[in-house]
């Protein structure tokens, strides 16, 4: 395998100057930089970047944890996350986990390993122990599309779930429901939780308490798009009609749920924005050797489309 001293030799330079040359961190003479470059070219030379992280202690390279890359809300965050990380000059790392404890803390290894300069994490299980072992190393992290601040050191993007939850539900209480339900996935997610608790709060509020759909419930919240996708057939499966048998309201507004056969209603997440916003956080506290320690809250509106009416009479 070709190595920084075999450039050197060819270019006739030192092997500090072809590394110069690489980096960019002193300036060297135009005739220096061609012969360096010509020598690269000449060898098919790839600096290690491996390496190089372990000499630098940086990788220039942040990580990405989502739990579900199917789901075109979390696709959409990490190719945000991934562009402008590109655009700073950094490498994505994208993993997947399922959302499992197990996955999550192996990724949390394979980071530290990797000596990223920071992690954007888009979802984890509860209780997940990620964000810790990632801090403790002192590796910047930013929770996006979720998040309380249980740890000062995170940096948080998060959406206004409990104004969302209540506009959900003030919503379908001003059509005249007042047998509500939520349903979220079979993985504890912690976003999923509190959206569920915040229903619930907002059902309080008005003096009721959750229905299941088995129960009769005439109006269903759901954790994100995609399951309100897959209730809706369901329902439909079973010859119920939406929204003339039950509403039906997601979460994220992914872009199917604007297509003329869906017009789902739903919360409206900018996926995409919060990816890039957390990696500016990141790198910007990466860059300066610190923690992020700094939360902002994203507008989640309520976006009324045609899955949602008044209850059967």
């Amino acid at each position: 395998m070709t190595t920084l001293v075999d450039v050197a030799r060819r270019a006739g330079v030192s092997k500090s100057t072809v590394s110069n040359v690489i980096r960019g961190s002193i300036p060297v003479s135009q005739d220096v930089r061609d012969r360096v470059q010509r020598a690269i070219a000449d060898t098919r030379y790839h600096p290690n970047a491996i390496a190089r992280s372990l000499k630098e202690r940086s990788s220039t390279a942040i990580g990405i944890v989502v739990p579900d890359l199917t789901n075109p809300f979390y696709a959409e965050l990490a190719a945000g996350a991934e562009r402008a990380a590109n655009a700073l000059g950094y490498a994505a790392l994208i993993t997947h986990t399922d959302c499992a404890a197990p996955n999550e803390s192996e990724a949390a290894h394979a980071f530290i390993e990797r000596r990223v300069d920071a992690v954007i994490v888009g979802g984890i299980s509860l209780g997940s122990t990620l964000p810790s072992m990632l801090l403790d190393r002192d590796i910047p992290v930013v929770v996006a599309s979720f998040g309380e601040p249980d740890d000062p050191r995170l940096g948080v993007i998060d959406p206004d779930d409990p104004g969302a939850m209540e506009a959900i539900v003030a919503h379908l209480y001003d059509l005249g429901h007042r047998r509500l339900g939520f349903v979220s996935h079979h993985l504890r997610e912690q976003s999923g939780e509190r959206r569920r608790l915040g229903f619930e709060a907002a059902l309080e509020r008005r003096g009721l308490a959750p229905v299941k759909l088995e129960e009769g419930a005439t109006a269903i919240a759901c954790h994100n798009d995609m399951l309100a996708i897959a209730i809706i057939d369901r329902l439909e499966r079973q010859g119920l009609r939406v929204p003339e048998d039950v509403s039906v309201v997601g979460y994220d507004d992914i872009p199917l749920a604007a297509h003329r056969r869906m017009k789902l209603t739903t919360v409206r997440s900018d996926a995409v924005e919060m990816g890039r916003r957390a990696v500016e956080l990141s790198v910007n506290a990466a860059r300066a050797g610190r923690h992020v320690a700094h939360r902002e809250i994203q507008p989640s509106p309520l976006v009324v489309r045609s899955t949602t009416g008044r209850p059967p009479t």
